[in-house]
């Protein structure tokens, strides 16, 4: 083991020990972060460089200041991203350098170093704030001046040379978008402004459909260099200070951000290739030549600061690799994000664990375990079975007879006119492009059930054998008359009669194509130990596209694990299932009794499950009650991820009851109470802000909601961060909401997606 890490462990094990003795309270959410990113310093112009930082928190951003003396770099070893300092030169420790309970990052400094521009939250979104630097004090966040004060993100500060003015890139300017393939996650689009160092004499220098960011001025402070995602990938752009002649200077096969001039006049920015492969490139803008900048690197390099002097910082470091293992945990790299950290919520000690994983279930009471679906399968052709193979029948079936068409074309040409056999061979085409059409839409596309889909592929087999032993008379009375067309009837009947072979395989052996088993494990979070904890396969009439964990959760007593399976895109009818583990006997049982969408089920301790439903068309709340069934909300909305306080008379979910038919549909959280005359209230709205806001849960006493929400934006350029870990919405903070005072406290402050919180004993 080696040091960073075993310090990680004692670190985690003595906080948890000291922290279960202080409190017995604890709130897991999921987090979308990296692990292991230090500063690494060069003082020979990339020749050499060595770890400037050894931390196992995040640290990243770092700046050289003006006389080379200091780096200035973010840190998240205290639970929020802040503003350390460290001289280059000597073993004296990083020490914060602004202080706030809110998230800080993106220094920059003024050409004489008198100034550092930061990006900062602690106002609520986003802004740039400018602030004297003073290397050696420790500086309260309330003496910086916000500059921005726009609702919207603010990001990348960089200096003119002359020091008066400050260029930025901003979200301000456009609307907040569905991501393509994930509608419920939104996109920002970013541009570059500047502004004075007063924050005034505001100018919008770009307005692009994608994002434009991290500008860089030239020396002499005539141009301004940037990335621009404009024209597919991000490139290097460059434009005058006034925003004319915007054109790309930097041809290159691949993503490039961040750029940085090199005192030589050539560009340095960061590019990549995957989620493990970061480097940093240099520029030649007159040859156009792109090479490395350093002849070794880890796997991981991003956003270079350089010095005239020749000192280089970046941050970075390996990629932890464990996804080549059965029973992964979820995404790269340990368990935990960090060491856990205690807050104080009303007085209250409670410990707050980031977990690199959604929807993982956190443990029983009195114990460090987490619970979670895991596949043991690494690749496409490991989740076919046996049966599995007989899909590609429909490929091979498809190249063979085109090719056949092609061939018999050109060997009976002088008998059978050639464009015949043309025709056959765009119908073989378009016939396997039909039923590959058809089998996709109801198993995949639009999912039914297993019943349905061998109902349509055996109605699509005879079809095909209609056709098949049409063509087929067709060739006998052809060859009988001796019409030498019959060997082109011959191809279509064997055409046909080997695309029902492909559907009738589809309609008997639909359960037999690929592995469907749900593998649970635990993982204790403190050692880090991963076990199997059983093994769960879907119903028959279960569509294998509707059986993935979408939810898991421990019930508030502690004796089982209710889990969903589904697909979280699934629509009201289409199959959802909730299900329940017993730990003591370890039998897994049906809580759910429909064939449409249920799911996002919670358990009170008097007995009383809260689930969502589609069997009405619409997703709606549902409480069951001693075995009797009552839809609270009944309505067109959709409604969502419902959860019940432990004593059973509050419930809160997630709606879009507020949109317009015409709106975007983005959802709020509300919360209904249980009367005197066991009918519940209304729903209320509780929680504030625009943007999505899910995932509500109860504290133990019932007096708190916990919520992920937009309301706050996105802390850096989506173009930077969404290419380092998967997270089509980067944005997610944590928020505690007291249902009697109606106080809102900010529990998460960074720039990755944070969300699926869960408070418990």
């Amino acid at each position: 083991m080696n040091p960073r890490t075993f310090l990680a462990a004692f670190l985690i094990t003595i906080f948890s020990v000291n922290g279960l003795a202080q409190s017995k309270e604890r709130i897991f959410y999921s987090s979308f972060s990296p692990q292991d990113w230090d500063i690494y310093l060069s003082k020979d112009s990339g020749k050499s460089f060595g770890k400037f930082t050894d931390h196992p928190s995040l640290d990243y951003d770092a700046v050289i200041n003006p006389d080379g003396k200091w780096i200035v770099f973010t840190s998240e070893r205290s639970g929020i991203p802040q503003l350390y300092i460290k001289p280059v030169d000597g073993d004296i420790p990083p020490r914060l350098l602004v202080k706030s309970n809110s998230f800080q990052d993106q220094a920059a400094f003024s050409p004489d170093g008198t100034q550092m521009a930061f990006v900062a939250s602690h106002e609520g979104n986003s802004e740039i704030y400018i602030i004297p630097f003073l290397p050696d004090s420790l500086q309260d966040v309330s003496n910086a001046k916000n500059l921005t004060k726009n609702p919207g993100g603010d990001f990348r500060p960089a200096f003119s040379p002359d020091g008066k003015h400050i260029a930025f890139s901003s979200d301000r300017g456009h609307k907040i978008v569905p991501h393509p393939q994930f509608p419920f996650a939104r996109q920002r689009i970013g541009d570059i402004y500047s502004m004075n160092i007063m924050g005034e004499q505001l100018k919008r220098l770009t307005d692009s459909d994608s994002w434009d960011g991290s500008p860089v001025w030239k020396e002499d402070g005539s141009k301004i260099i940037f990335y621009s995602a404009r024209n597919g990938d991000p490139a290097i752009f460059e434009m005058n200070s006034d925003g004319s002649d915007q054109h790309q200077v930097i041809e290159f096969d691949g993503p490039a951000v961040s750029p940085k001039f090199l005192k030589n006049g050539k560009v340095v920015f960061t590019t990549w290739k995957g989620e493990s492969d970061f480097k940093i490139m240099q520029a030649e803008l007159g040859t156009k030549e792109v090479t490395p900048l350093f002849s070794s690197a880890p796997d991981l390099m991003f956003n270079i600061d350089v010095h005239p002097d020749g000192l280089m910082v970046f941050h970075g470091g390996k990629y932890p690799k464990n996804q080549d293992t059965k029973g992964i945990f979820g995404f790269e790299g340990d368990v935990l994000t960090k060491g856990p950290d205690t807050i104080s919520i009303s007085g209250k000690p409670i410990q707050i664990f980031g977990v690199r994983r959604a929807f993982v279930a956190p443990p029983q009471l009195g114990n460090t375990l987490l619970f979670y679906d895991a596949s043991d399968f690494q690749g496409f052709f490991d989740t076919l079975k046996p049966m599995g193979y007989s899909v590609f029948w429909l490929p091979i079936l498809v190249i063979l007879m085109f090719l056949a068409g092609i061939v018999s074309g050109i060997i009976n040409r002088k008998s059978i006119p050639f464009w015949k056999y043309l025709l056959l061979c765009l119908i073989v085409i378009l016939s396997g492009i039909t039923v590959a059409g058809i089998f996709l839409f109801v198993d995949a596309i639009n999912p039914m059930s297993i019943n349905v889909i061998r109902l349509v592929m055996a109605i699509l087999t005879l079809a095909l054998v209609a056709l098949g032993w049409w063509f087929y008379k067709r060739k006998t009375r052809q060859k009988s008359n001796q019409k030498a067309v019959y060997r082109v009837s011959g191809l279509y009947s064997i055409l046909f009669f080997g695309l029902a072979v492909f559907s009738l395989l589809c309609a008997v052996f639909i359960n037999h194509l690929v592995q469907t088993a749900i593998h649970f494990h635990q993982v204790d979070y403190v050692s880090g130990e991963k076990k199997p904890l059983f093994i769960f396969d879907k119903e028959a009439n279960t569509n294998p596209a509707n059986f993935g964990v979408i939810d898991s959760k421990v019930t508030h007593d502690g004796k089982a694990l209710l889990f969903t399976t589904g697909s979280f895109r699934g629509r009201p009818h289409t199959q959802g299932d909730i299900w329940s583990y017993d730990f003591q006997t370890k039998n897994v049982s049906k809580v759910s009794d429909s064939p449409y969408n249920d799911g996002f089920a919670d358990l009170s301790d008097d007995g009383k499950l809260v689930f969502r439903s589609g069997r009405t068309g619409n997703f709606d709340i549902y409480l069951k009650t001693n075995g009797e069934l009552t839809n609270l909300t009944n309505d067109v909305h959709r409604d969502n991820f419902p959860a019940i306080s432990k004593q059973g008379d509050k419930i809160v979910f997630a709606s879009d009851r507020l949109r317009e038919e015409n709106e975007y549909k983005t959802m709020d959280i509300f919360m209904m109470r249980l009367q005197a005359d066991n009918s519940w209230t209304e729903p209320e709205k509780i929680s504030s802000g625009e943007g999505q806001n899910a995932h509500a849960h109860f504290s133990p006493d019932g007096e708190w909601v916990i919520y992920t929400t937009e309301g706050f934006g996105i802390n850096d350029e989506q173009a930077l961060i969404q290419p380092i870990i998967f997270s089509p919405q980067m944005y997610g903070e944590i928020v505690a909401y007291n249902i009697i005072t109606k106080q809102r406290i900010r529990l998460t402050h960074n720039k990755w997606e944070d969300g699926t919180p869960l408070w418990l004993k």
